[in-house]
């Protein structure tokens, strides 16, 4: 009886109809291919025992200069790094003033002095690592006091002092005054009343938290432009709203609330004499005061980049926050001097300079197309003049910035439509921005990596690679795949998932199937072959090779793994399988019988022991759409010559299976004995 071969067509292609995609694989789950041959995807085990709290965004390594390696961790309640097998939370804290009714901060200035001094009873022995944002405007002594002021003096107690900005005209004595609104009956003009405003007709003004006046039914809330000037205590905006009646109310009830961005620094090195200021704590114990504490962030993302030996990070629509290893801050620390609201960084190469994309404009509103980016080699400089390489631009098209990257040979920025490359070009201009093409938005902030010196991305309906050929589309053999169970609600948590050692790039995304809202498939492209494959597994953030050594990915459920470790599932049995399409035995009436499979594979690694065992089931059919008769499992492994199937069909597939713990396996070229068996 003659053999016939079952070489397989390398890759998966799940495009095509069983019967068209004949020797080749139709579907499949944690394989990948090697040399174009499929096998079983490498293994992975926890990098740290347990799950962390919250979903894991971003996960980023680096060196410290002392030579110590360190992971940071992202998730949506916890910002961590883990080094040698110890995690530290370093999650910011930030707390919001007054914490209880009639708790409202005052102010002070003496005249020709930019300093403010503060008193607010709702808080304690903030430090000079603190900041706070006015969420309401305050005007005093002839300064208007918004925006994020470093804590420049902790005096101890409920005292600070921060810097204004601009020189007090009279001196006030706990005073200070937040905005007014006085509104007019079926009109949307609003006049607000706030001392020494400073303002122009044209300029803009923000109002960080919603004020609504129950009586004339007005909102306000966020950046309003100028449209009249009155005085230098009046001016006019217009509201959303007409107003439903005329009355005049305060913002926020007349009560300042501020939000304070608070660092735990050291803790203290003991108790006893001389330990701390004069004064401070009863006599003779040297007991130091125990320091403001405030409440620990969350974030829907993060992005996480390290500046020399420090690591930054960025909670998506917060501002930016920098911890340095070896210094003991119990917490990130504020960038007080950078834009309060980002929707991402990155560090931009060659001369090492923050960048931020949807970023804050001086009013403090934040602009989705907008990139600023600081001084170089200081990530705390954003002051644009003629010394520093600090400066802005915003993108021109698309309706936000979706990510900044730093590929290999120049930055890129992404908005949901378009690429743009950002080259490096010196002072004055610093950078130059130039579209490299439209129709190729990006689908998610982690939604890109690079690999071999290209970048490659996913968009909402394909994916992409720009090489020195410019930005091209990626042909997809499993397109139907991902796209149409695609969750479109929840597409921008995509992943891009780069894996050096097998010149991988995968694609994690949450599927319709699945219904979770969080990535729990994947789809993956070998670059050099150009193969795809896809499966099930949930990864919520990933970094390829690094300082830590093999990929990092964490999954949904909090747990950070490491890849390419094992032949396992953290301890488990992986399966592993595949469907290939349909042979076709014959044609017109014949029927074949089959009667041997000769199994041809690698069982293990080289120089291992040869134990893998794969199941494979025959599913057989008359026509393409007649219905399916199974056989098997059969048990294949490296004691095994061939497996009597005896079966008659016209085309035939197979499905091969590996449950088994701590094998490895790769097909090759397996065969069937098949000799005609009569016509039907």
């Amino acid at each position: 009886m003659p053999e016939i071969s079952l070489k397989l067509v390398p890759g998966v292609n799940a495009d095509f109809t069983p019967t068209l995609n004949q020797a080749a694989i139709a579907s499949c789950d944690l394989i990948r291919f090697r040399d174009r041959l499929p096998q079983k995807l490498g293994g992975w085990s926890r990098f740290f025992p347990n799950p962390l709290p919250g979903i894991p965004r971003a996960v980023h390594g680096w060196s410290d200069l002392r030579g110590g390696n360190h992971l940071a961790v992202g998730t949506t309640l916890e910002l961590a790094v883990i080094t040698d097998g110890a995690l530290q939370d370093i999650t910011p804290q930030t707390l919001i003033s007054p914490v209880a009714p009639n708790a409202s901060a005052t102010f002070s200035t003496t005249v020709g002095s930019s300093m403010v001094a503060v008193s607010d009873p709702s808080i304690a022995n903030v430090t000079t690592d603190d900041a706070i944002f006015f969420n309401t405007p305050v005007s005093l002594g002839g300064v208007v006091l918004t925006g994020l002021h470093p804590i420049t003096l902790a005096s101890g107690g409920s005292t600070y002092n921060i810097d204004a900005g601009a020189n007090a005209t009279t001196a006030v004595t706990n005073g200070g005054v937040v905005p007014t609104f006085t509104t007019i009956v079926d009109s949307s003009r609003v006049t607000v009343n706030f001392p020494s405003h400073g303002l122009a007709i044209g300029d803009t003004f923000n109002f960080p938290i919603p004020t609504t006046d129950a009586v004339s039914g007005v909102t306000i809330d966020g950046v309003f432009a100028v449209i009249d000037v009155l005085n230098p205590n009046q001016f006019v905006i217009t509201a959303p709203t007409q107003a439903s009646a005329a009355n005049t109310f305060s913002m926020n009830g007349g009560t300042v609330q501020l939000k304070y961005f608070i660092t735990l620094g050291p803790p203290p090195p003991g108790a006893g004499f001389g330990i701390g200021p004069f004064g401070l704590g009863g006599f003779g114990t040297g007991v130091l005061p125990q320091a403001q504490r405030g409440t620990p962030i969350s974030a829907a993302d993060w992005s996480l980049d390290n500046f020399g030996e420090d690591i930054l990070a960025n909670p998506q629509g917060g501002p930016i926050y920098f911890w340095e290893p070896n210094t003991g801050f119990q917490t990130a620390e504020l960038v007080a001097t950078g834009p309060v609201f980002n929707n991402g960084i990155f560090v931009a190469m060659p001369e090492q300079i923050l960048v931020a994309w949807g970023s804050t404009l001086s009013n403090g509103q934040q602009d989705l197309l907008l990139v600023r980016w600081s001084d170089s080699e200081d990530f705390t400089n954003w002051q644009v003049t003629a010394e520093t390489q600090a400066g802005s631009f915003r993108i021109p098209t698309g309706s936000k910035v979706v990510a900044g990257y730093q590929g290999p040979q120049q930055s890129l920025i992404w908005t949901d439509i378009d690429v743009y490359a950002m080259q490096y070009l010196g002072p004055p201009f610093v950078f130059g921005f130039n579209k490299l093409s439209s129709g190729c938005g990006l689908i998610g902030p982690h939604a890109v990596t690079s690999l071999r010196g290209n970048t490659y991305w996913m968009s909402s309906g394909s994916f992409f690679v720009l090489s020195g050929n410019g930005v091209q589309d990626i042909p997809c053999t499993v397109w139907d795949v991902v796209f149409q169970d695609l969750d479109e609600a929840n597409q921008e948590k995509c992943v891009a998932a780069a894996n050096s050692q097998f010149d991988e790039v995968a694609f994690y995304y949450p599927s319709k199937s699945g219904g979770t809202g969080e990535n729990d498939k994947y789809v993956k492209l070998n670059v050099t072959d150009g193969t795809w494959d896809y499966g099930n597994l949930g990864r919520s953030a990933w970094m390829d090779q690094s300082v830590i050594g093999q990929p990092i990915g964490a999954s949904p459920g909090g747990v950070v793994f490491q890849h390419e470790t094992s032949n396992d599932a953290d301890g488990a049995p992986m399966i592993s399988t595949f469907t290939t399409g349909y042979f076709v035995l014959s044609e017109a009436q014949d029927f074949p019988f089959v009667d041997w499979l000769f199994p041809d594979m690698k069982w293990g690694l080289f120089n291992g022991p040869q134990t893998a065992s794969v199941q494979v089931i025959i599913n057989v059919v008359t026509y393409p759409n007649s219905p399916v008769r199974t056989f098997g499992p059969f048990t294949m492994n490296a004691a095994q010559e061939f497996i009597n199937l005896r079966l008659r069909g016209r085309q035939i597939s197979f499905t091969f299976t590996s449950s088994d713990l701590g094998s490895f396996w790769r097909m090759g070229n397996p065969r069937v004995r098949a000799a005609k068996a009569g016509r039907r």
